[in-house]
């Protein structure tokens, strides 16, 4: 998997389309959730939202409040697209998104693309939003392409 250093939004939009899935339930949901607990070095928040409901949620030891997971789903669900991609699309024109205290323009939300639509996401707050990014990307690289936890 390629690390998000020196990417551009199409890098991205390109991951989106790779990390889709023709399947996924509460059950992909709980195993990725684990498999990023597994990986991280530090303390993280994550979620995993599916057709509206989360599915995961683990705020772990030192991780308080949601305000960051909340505000990186509502930035999903409006652009449709990892947050990731809208911080890199903000850069590239030079038009920010700032002053709406409802959204995350930075990395950590990962559209959950299943069958060509966005049903949920994938979200991590807690490391440098690059490294946010990079850890969802890795570990749904591993689970699609490498069968974890199956």
């Amino acid at each position: 998997m390629n690390k998000v250093t020196n990417v551009n939004k199409e890098d991205v939009l390109k991951l989106e389309e790779e990390l889709s899935f023709d399947h996924f339930d509460a059950e992909d949901a709980y195993c990725i959730g684990n498999e990023i607990v597994k990986k991280t070095t530090q303390p993280v928040r994550i979620r995993i939202v599916l057709d509206g409901d989360i599915v995961f949620q683990y705020l772990m030891p030192g991780k308080r409040g949601v305000e960051w997971l909340d505000r990186k789903q509502n930035t999903v669900e409006r652009y449709q697209h990892s947050t990731y991609y809208v911080f890199l699309d903000q850069e590239e024109r030079h038009v920010y998104d700032e002053n709406d205290s409802t959204i995350a323009i930075c990395g950590g939300g990962f559209p959950l693309i299943i069958k060509g639509e966005l049903r949920g996401c994938v979200i991590i707050s807690g490391l440098a939003h690059d490294e946010d990014h990079q850890l969802i990307i890795d570990v749904l690289g591993g689970y699609k392409n490498e069968g974890i936890c199956n």
